[in-house]
């Protein structure tokens, strides 16, 4: 009696740390996946690095190519891309001629020159790279002229009056004084994903109002200049 007493004992407190070792491996095992599908990066985590390495949101090729993979991989091949040694190069230029001006005494005017030919060359560097890129349809680019300008006119917004006029004159055509970010002419819009009024309606105003399409404005207007059959 006392041997099977003895037998009912030992086999609970066996079943009880078999449960007790059993609940701690699947709370390490779910720990571990939880971590797991942590380490993995999604959409708004990628969004974030790319905004944090390159300062603009990921391209659709990034996208499909590093969601869902392992974010230490991720952050080693976009510090490894060539996007980010060329721009970087120029971050490096700049943040060594600011440290230069904020460290205690003067700087000659010799010395300042070098650190602005180190910029130069940095930017020249980055423009000669950026030339020998494969051709985009200007559609698919993730920074328009728009946000560019208006991401300087919002750096240019936060800064004291004495830097927004020395801002103004700019660096390479300093005579001319560029003005404003806000101010700076944009360039011929070449994305027309949909139909703009300003584009393609306003050389058929009053026509033929009944067709919205400018081909069949123009072949309407084709058949009495005999001399164009072709248009």
């Amino acid at each position: 009696m006392y041997t099977k007493k003895s037998l009912f004992i030992a086999m609970g407190i066996f079943l009880s740390f078999g449960l007790v070792a059993g609940f701690i491996t699947a709370n390490n095992l779910s720990s571990v996946s939880a971590q797991e599908d942590a380490a993995k990066v999604n959409d708004s985590t990628l969004e974030q690095l790319y905004m944090a390495a390159f300062g603009r949101p990921v391209d659709e090729g990034g996208r499909k190519f590093h969601v869902g993979r392992d974010l230490k991989d991720v952050l080693r091949d976009i510090n490894n891309s060539a996007e980010r040694r060329y721009y970087s190069a120029l971050f490096k230029a700049v943040k060594a001629y600011e440290e230069a001006l904020r460290a205690p005494g003067n700087m000659n005017s010799d010395d300042k020159q070098k650190y602005l030919d180190n910029i130069d060359s940095a930017l020249a560097t980055l423009l000669a790279w950026v030339e020998t890129l494969p051709e985009q349809n200007i559609c698919d680019a993730v920074v328009g002229i728009v946000q560019a300008r208006q991401a300087i006119q919002d750096a240019y917004d936060s800064m004291n009056p004495v830097a927004k006029a020395a801002a103004e004159k700019g660096i390479f055509k300093a005579l001319s004084n560029l003005g404003r970010p806000k101010d700076l002419p944009l360039p011929a819009r070449r994305c027309l994903t949909t139909p703009s009024p300003s584009v393609t309606s306003a050389p058929t105003p009053s026509l033929t109002p009944t067709s919205s399409p400018t081909e069949s404005s123009t072949s309407t207007q084709t058949p009495s200049p005999s001399p164009t059959p072709n248009e």
